[in-house]
């Protein structure tokens, strides 16, 4: 049984999906399975996955649902459902992780913890020109400048100031960079499900594990991914079906939200 269990959720995004997993491909840290929970997405995805099935030593599962509009919350569900790892890393397809992404997560996740690191935006001119064989020779990293690092670092210290102060809503969480412990994610029975439409969904799963009384850890500057521009991928927009985005805004802020939510791995 792998120890890491990497969950990235996707939609109608091929071409950032064979970079993403080119870059897992390359991880300097292997004992992961990689579990790709599939918001609704044609034929295309799936047959991105088939192409990199035999690239990797552990199984690639996939977990598929409906287009139905963004329900990213669910299809992650589904995905932790299927997974076996102790060590549960979130992340998105349309990411590449350097490569010590996976081990980075591995050596700082614990019993009782969760991690969130960072993300650095690639250039819609570089990804237009982005291939596979340069995310195996991680150039991509070149993004990662020295202002950049200072920003960084000066986020972390920030987390771990608002942390002390028991401030609730630090650390700063994006869902393409959380790790947590299998148990702790099954406590407060994941994530919930009744977010209808973009956003909030990691920041609500956070403020939840705290409440759970989940330690969180800080990871910015130590691990991060670099975000590919949607414009190599067109289709994400031309399929996804149009929501109301403040209803996910209006349901994060609502009064008295215990640690376990109702709608999440389990319904209760």
């Amino acid at each position: 049984m792998a120890i890491c269990s990497v969950i990235l959720s996707t939609f109608n995004q091929p071409n950032a999906l064979r970079l993403c997993l080119t870059g897992y491909k390359n991880q300097s840290y292997k004992d992961f399975e990689l579990i790709i929970a599939d918001d609704g997405s044609d034929e295309e995805t799936k047959a991105v996955i088939e192409e990199f099935k035999p690239r990797f030593a552990s199984p690639i599962k996939h977990v598929w649902q409906e287009n139905h509009g963004y329900r990213r919350a669910k299809i992650v569900n589904e995905g932790f459902k299927i997974s076996e790892g102790k060590v549960v890393i979130l992340t998105d397809g349309d990411t590449i992780p350097n490569k010590n992404f996976v081990k980075i997560h591995a050596e700082n996740c614990r019993e009782n913890a969760f991690c969130v690191g960072g993300f650095i935006m690639l250039s819609a001119d570089y990804c237009r020109a982005l291939t596979m064989e340069l995310v195996e020779k991680e150039d991509y990293e070149k993004f990662l400048t020295a202002g950049k690092r200072f920003r960084f670092a000066v986020k972390h210290w920030k987390n771990l100031f608002y942390i002390a102060r028991g401030k609730m809503d630090r650390p700063k969480v994006f869902g393409c960079n959380i790790s947590v412990w299998r148990s702790s994610f099954e406590a407060v029975n994941g994530y919930d499900e009744n977010f209808d439409g973009f956003g909030k969904e990691d920041s609500d799963l956070r403020n939840r594990l705290r409440k759970a009384g989940v330690r969180p850890v800080s990871l910015w500057g130590k691990t991060y991914v670099f975000h590919v521009d949607s414009i190599i991928d067109p289709k994400i927009m031309q399929s996804r079906i149009p929501r109301d985005k403040n209803k996910a805004r209006e349901y994060y802020y609502r009064p008295d939200v215990p640690a376990r939510c109702v709608n999440g791995i389990k319904k209760s």
